[in-house]
């Protein structure tokens, strides 16, 4: 018997944006068990597909290597949450009505990058390109570029500045409360 393909770079792509336009938002109201199960469900098939760990040494860079492996699962671990709770029910709301299309894919060994545009009424033609790398024989999300602007640059830069003005401690005491809000 054959091994089965892996899906596409293109196929892992629609899953993470299915799975975040699929997350339910709710506005003090609490959500049902159903619609519950379904945000949980959702955010681990995106949290399994968008590559955190490496996305998170990336943004700590040279910092990375100063942490403790203890440090570096509870810098991770807070990332993963402010994924969960901030960015994907943010991004499921700024992408539920909008068309994204597939305009290309483009593989070169263990990389490849998926190239969409977003039409936004307001804003008009938005280029989203997704940064991929293949980890045994799966392809996972390592960067997302927005209009040319890369979301792990720009979250490496808003941590590097936190850390070099204040501390790590800032850093970490800021995305706790982020969460918090």
């Amino acid at each position: 018997m054959a091994a089965q393909e892996p899906p596409s770079p293109t196929h892992i792509v629609r899953d993470l944006m299915q799975a975040i336009r699929s997350i339910k938002t709710s506005d003090n109201e609490a959500l049902s068990a159903t619609a519950m199960a379904q945000n949980t469900a959702a955010i681990k098939l995106a949290n399994s597909i968008l590559d955190i760990p490496d996305v998170s040494q990336r943004i700590l860079g040279r910092h990375w290597k100063q942490r403790t492996p203890t440090e570096q699962r509870e810098f991770t671990a807070l990332l993963t949450e402010l994924f969960t709770n901030v960015a994907y029910p943010k991004s499921a709301e700024f992408f539920s009505d909008l068309e994204v299309k597939v305009q290309d894919e483009r593989i070169t060994g263990q990389r490849a990058v998926v190239t969409t545009t977003v039409s936004d009424p307001k804003e008009g033609l938005i280029s989203v390109d997704y940064q991929l790398q293949q980890h045994e024989n799966t392809w996972r999300v390592r960067d997302i570029i927005l209009d040319d602007v890369s979301l792990t640059r720009n979250l490496r830069s808003q941590c590097q500045k936190i850390i070099t003005e204040h501390s790590y401690d800032e850093l970490l005491r800021r995305m706790r409360e982020k969460l918090s809000e």
